[in-house]
C-alpha cells in the first residue's frame, strides 16, 4: 500500500513538474471602446486634444468596439505611424453584439518601440479612421 503511494506521489509532482516546464502561451487581450473617441481622417489627420488610447506592447489580440453607423463585416486594422506608414497591419471580422459593432483581431505588438501612434481602422478600400494610441 505504502508503494503505491508513493508511486502516485511520484506521477503527481512529476505531472507538475512537467507542467511548469511547458513554455505559457499567453495572449494579452486588449478591449478598446472607440465609441467614445474623436476620428482623424485622410492622410494628414489634424491632432485632436484627446488623449491618446493606452496600448501595452503585451497586446496580441484586439476587440474594437466600433463607433455607432460603422457596419458588419470585413475589416483591416493597422498601427500607423505619424507619417501614415504601416508598422504593423491586421484584418478582422466585425459582428454585431449586444448593440455594438465589435471587431475582433489578432496583433502582436511585441515588436513595436514605445511611442506615439495612429490604429487605423477601416472597411477596404475606404480611407483609414485614424485614433490616436500610444504604446507602452
Amino acid at each position: 500500500m505504502a508503494l503505491a503511494a508513493a508511486a502516485v506521489l511520484l506521477i503527481v509532482v512529476g505531472g507538475l513538474l512537467f507542467l511548469r516546464s511547458r513554455p505559457s502561451v499567453q495572449t494579452a487581450t486588449v478591449t478598446i471602446d472607440l465609441r467614445e473617441h474623436s476620428v482623424a481622417r485622410g492622410e494628414n489627420p489634424a491632432e485632436t486634444n484627446q488623449s491618446p488610447i493606452e496600448l501595452s506592447r503585451q497586446a496580441k489580440h484586439l476587440v474594437l468596439d466600433l463607433p455607432v453607423g460603422s457596419k458588419e463585416g470585413n475589416y483591416e486594422l493597422a498601427l500607423l505611424g505619424s507619417g501614415g506608414e504601416e508598422i504593423k497591419s491586421a484584418t478582422g471580422v466585425a459582428q454585431l453584439e449586444n448593440h455594438t459593432v465589435v471587431l475582433n483581431a489578432n496583433i502582436d505588438l511585441a515588436s513595436v518601440s514605445p511611442g506615439l501612434y495612429f490604429l487605423g481602422v477601416r472597411q477596404p478600400g475606404l480611407e483609414w479612421s485614424r485614433y490616436r494610441v500610444r504604446v507602452r
